[in-house]
């Protein structure tokens, strides 16, 4: 399982541009202090990063609606296009908002997602987002 810290150092060793990506999903929730641990990385990414990733040779496979997704080491996914929202900086680390995780969570609305919209839910009843 991955801490904040183990998030921070793995992010910092793929040396990706931070205009190109953003961390979401469980990831994100470690920003916020809703989670201790996650079991990978997920991140988003525009055209520009994606292209990058193709060209480096990084294991890739598309999704049936034409979007790129990458496997890096350190259980990083990287998908273009994906779970989108507004951005915070935390740490110099682009991170979706919680509202914008709680979206995609509901979006994806998988067993173990409940939990993690829960924990959203009640975080947004005490730190509302403009």
């Amino acid at each position: 399982m991955l801490t904040k810290e183990d998030v921070i150092a793995r992010l910092g060793a793929l040396d990706l541009n931070p205009g190109h990506y953003w961390v979401t999903a469980g990831a994100a929730l470690l920003f916020y202090g809703l989670r201790e641990t996650t079991a990978d990385i997920d991140l988003g990414c525009d055209r520009v990063l994606a292209d990058q990733l193709e060209v480096r040779g990084y294991d890739m496979r598309r999704e049936a609606d034409g979007r790129r997704r990458f496997h890096l080491p350190g259980e990083v996914d990287i998908s273009e296009d994906f779970g989108l929202g507004p951005v915070q900086q935390i740490q110099g680390i682009p991170v979706v908002s919680p509202a914008g995780v709680l979206a995609l969570k509901r979006f994806l609305n998988r067993e173990k997602d409940q939990s993690d919209i829960r924990r959203l839910e009640e975080y947004l009843q005490t730190h509302p987002e403009p």
